[in-house]
């Protein structure tokens, strides 16, 4: 529910005590570095250039990834499973991970799969060539002494259906002396054939052949065809057994798979460390950099240093800056509402001045995402299925924040299942408060007055948040005036009598306020009220902000209608014998979760639209920069970290 503190560091080091530094800030963790840029005119400092080590570390993930790649193909479903993520500490990652003997196993490896490879594209070639072969089986004659002859002229090739006919016919009107065509065999549109004609007709013969679309034969051998493709496929034999040798062997490198993950996961740390030195900036003898720590390990961070470095080294820490837009960000929430961090970092985290949203995410996105689903079975299944997924798969971090997401939009959508009495869309009938079918008005008055609770709510936070940063006035000009107009014009089309005409006068107030302060930020007498009235002005986007909110009941009508439309085609077939039965059960089973499907969707994607565009629109900018950490988890390695609050 708040932003983590950050303290903002310089420090000098010794260079000879850069390896030892980079390893306990890693081991720190939580620090993070700006990227400084050296004047020209300083030209006694230097960037640390560490491109060499960055290089030779990348080429040993790219063969490690072409490894897994090959290896992981071989995986049954049973093995895939057995795959879980293994905690360990960061020195024994780098004990384990310097240790491992990947310049030996790798050759091996690549040298099966080479031959696999090599073996693949022989058979296949090997293959094609047979098949074009097979045109010419019948050609039962020595190829090198045909294609050599020096008494005739002798063409084999092949020549398409559509010029066939015409070749066929015009051949005996052209009343060729010597001339005569073979015909060896047909395949798809095309006739495979044989052309003989004495050397004297040759030129004129081979310009007829031409003229009917004759295309000349490549055969790629000097023997007999059928000779030629049973050596072919002798040696396609042979190279299967290679195939699968080699194949055999990749599977047994199946043992190493764990330590690949281990090593793969050092090599992403190793790399981290290793680039994090191109953030210093340097002298002859002296390192500099200058970066963030949470505020809460300010005192581990200085004991850490002086463990490594003693005495050589000087250290300058203070309070991060409020207003600076280099200051990093950590989210600091609560398990409950944790996984709605993920809805913050998709618009923008906030910046280091601004407040931590996610409380009010938290709220609101759950109403709204209940309440587009709107229904009970609906929310059982996301809720109980996302459960399930997180108790029987080890998840990355970021899809288990989302499946921890959706178990809160799941049982946002039971209860609002249970306040619409939707089941299913009906199935088996509820007992609600309101009436989907029915209660029309009622759900567009509910949704507008959530849709008013929203705004007012963003708009307060915007109140907080000018009180907060000692502008009190501004948060009259700006906030309590807009609460006076809109909710003064909301009062006066609600109320009757004596009510209506103080919603009146309170209405007229704030918009007075609004242009006499609206353009207080410009100079020009002209300028202030031009900006005051435009900030009037302003307020007809409110309406648009209202009507939004309709979205709320729109979607919930639409999957509860889908839903009752499914609930009666299943009531038709269920009285039909048990093909019917069955066939309603399908019908149900398939389109209730497809409806499911399409209903979380829309909640997920319109939940976010009012959310970023109605809500954060009144108070919240983002642009906010992600604490980049100095530890790399994997997929199947968890490093054993301490927090950031010490």
């Amino acid at each position: 529910m708040a932003i983590v503190k950050m303290d903002k560091f310089n420090l000098f080091s010794f260079e000879n005590n850069r390896k030892s530094l980079l390893d306990i800030l890693q081991k720190f963790n939580y620090v993070h570095f700006n990227d400084l840029v050296v004047d020209e005119k300083e030209d006694y400092l230097k960037k640390v250039s560490n491109q060499d080590n960055l290089t030779r570390i990348d080429e040993k993930r790219s063969k490690l990834e072409y490894a897994i790649n090959s290896i992981e193909k071989f995986l049954d479903k049973e093995e895939k499973s057995s795959l879980t993520k293994k905690d360990m500490s960061l020195d024994n990652l780098y004990k384990e991970g310097e240790n491992f003997r990947f310049d030996e196993i790798y050759p091996q490896l690549k040298e099966y799969i080479d031959i696999r490879d090599k073996s693949q594209d022989k058979i296949k070639n090997l293959k094609a060539a047979n098949e074009e072969l097979e045109s010419f089986k019948a050609l039962d004659l020595d190829i090198n002494s045909i294609e050599n002859s020096h008494r005739f002229f002798v063409e084999i090739g092949s020549i398409a259906d559509q010029f066939y006919k015409d070749f066929d016919q015009d051949l005996v009107k052209k009343d060729f002396k010597t001339a005569l065509v073979v015909d060896l065999s047909k395949k798809d549109s095309l006739n495979y054939l044989i052309a003989i004609s004495s050397l004297e007709e040759a030129k004129d013969f081979r310009e007829f052949l031409r003229d009917h679309g004759f295309s000349k034969a490549n055969i790629k051998t000097k023997k007999k065809v059928s000779e030629k493709i049973a050596l072919n496929l002798e040696e396609i034999e042979n190279l299967d057994k290679k195939l699968k040798d080699s194949e055999e062997k990749i599977k047994q490198m199946k043992i190493f798979l764990p330590d690949f993950y281990l090593y793969q996961t050092y090599l992403e740390n190793l790399r981290k460390k290793e680039a994090s030195s191109e953030f210093f900036i340097k002298t002859k003898r002296i390192d500099f950099v200058e970066g963030y720590i949470p505020h809460n390990l300010n005192d581990k961070f200085k004991k850490d240093l002086k463990e490594v470095l003693g005495e050589d080294f000087v250290l300058d820490i203070k309070e991060a800056d409020k207003d600076d837009p280099d200051v990093p960000v950590i989210l600091d929430n609560n398990k409950l509402i944790k996984p709605y961090e993920s809805v913050v970092e998709t618009y923008s985290l906030p910046k280091y001045n601004e407040v931590d949203p996610t409380l009010l995410v938290s709220i609101f996105y759950t109403i709204f995402t209940g309440f587009m689903l709107g229904d009970l079975g609906y929310g059982l299944i996301l809720f109980i299925g996302t459960i399930l997924l997180r108790k029987y798969k080890d998840l990355p971090e970021s899809t288990d924040k989302m499946a921890r997401l959706f178990t809160r939009v799941g049982l946002s959508g039971c209860v609002f299942g249970l306040i619409f009495g939707s089941f299913f869309g009906g199935i088996i009938p509820l007992p609600g408060l309101i009436d989907t079918q029915k209660d029309f008005n009622t759900l567009m008055v509910i949704s507008l007055i959530i849709g008013g609770i929203s705004l007012f709510t963003a708009l307060g936070v915007k109140a907080y948040m000018l009180i907060r940063d000692g502008d009190p006035l501004g948060a009259i000009f700006d906030v309590l005036l807009w609460y006076m107009a809109v909710g003064g014009a909301i009062a006066l089309y609600l109320l009757d009598g004596s009510g209506k005409n103080v919603a009146k006068i309170i209405m007229i107030i704030g918009m007075i306020g609004i242009v006499l302060t609206g353009g207080r930020e410009n100079k020009s007498v002209g300028g202030k009220v031009a900006g005051g009235l435009y900030s009037l002005y302003g307020m007809s986007s409110w309406i648009g902000d209202f009507v939004s909110f309709l979205r709320l009941m729109a979607l919930v009508l639409s999957g509860g209608f889908v839903a009752y439309s499914v609930n009666l085609i299943v009531g038709m077939l269920w009285p039909a014998g048990i093909l019917g039965k069955i066939g309603a059960i399908i019908v149900f089973v398939i389109f209730q979760l497809f409806n499911l499907f399409l209903s979380t969707l829309s909640a997920y994607v319109h939940s976010l639209r009012l959310v970023y565009v109605e809500m954060f629109n009144k108070f919240y900018e983002g642009g906010g920069k992600k604490f980049r950490q100095m530890i790399e988890n994997s997929k199947f390695i968890n490093i054993i970290t301490g927090g950031y609050n010490g």
